[in-house]
């Protein structure tokens, strides 16, 4: 019954991301992808998947933080993408529990990375290239069906919006 609950909030996260992809301003887009990471963190956490859990928290946070990058200049600098990872890895280390691990850090980094650029082509291309792989593997592993059921949406989404927008439309200043 756990699993059937877990993963019912992976649904909703999926509903999210649908939208998310598919807002023209990266602001609106940390906003929307910020409820469904509290949705798809619930999920880890009701299939004790604490490592996914752990970088859900440390998502919402950095897209939080990114909502405001437009009025606070000091997250502008770039350093602050490396810096925001070490709690990444800091947790993977002190809870290691094998290979599986890995996938929520490198999800996370690459993300984090991706988002830091406040660039809609990167981000796109951290998604597809990164980012929903790591995801999608860790939500398979840890039995996280509607997480991978948002990972595949993610991916068809993150596609429509270029197919929508067009590759050299993810330039315009909307997206900002």
């Amino acid at each position: 019954m756990i699993n059937i609950i877990a993963n019912s909030f992976g649904i909703l996260s999926t509903v999210c991301f649908i939208i998310s992809f598919q807002i023209k301003s990266n602001r609106a887009l940390y906003v929307t992808q910020s409820i469904a990471n509290i949705f798809y963190g619930t999920q880890f956490y009701l299939l004790g998947a604490t490592g996914g859990l752990f970088n859900m928290f440390l998502q919402i946070l950095r897209n939080m933080l990114l909502c405001r990058i437009d009025k606070w200049t000091w997250l502008e600098w770039k350093g602050w993408a490396p810096l925001f990872c070490i709690p990444s890895l800091i947790y993977m280390i002190v809870t290691w529990g094998g290979p599986t691990d890995i996938l929520p850090f490198i999800a996370y980094v690459a993300g984090t990375f991706a988002y830091w650029t406040n660039n809609a082509k990167m981000m796109r291309l951290g998604e597809l290239a990164l980012i929903c792989p790591a995801w999608l593997t860790y939500d398979f592993i840890s039995g996280a069906y509607g997480g991978m059921l948002t990972e595949l949406v993610i991916v068809g989404s993150v596609i429509v919006s270029i197919v929508r927008f067009g590759w050299k439309g993810l330039d315009n200043p909307e997206f900002k």
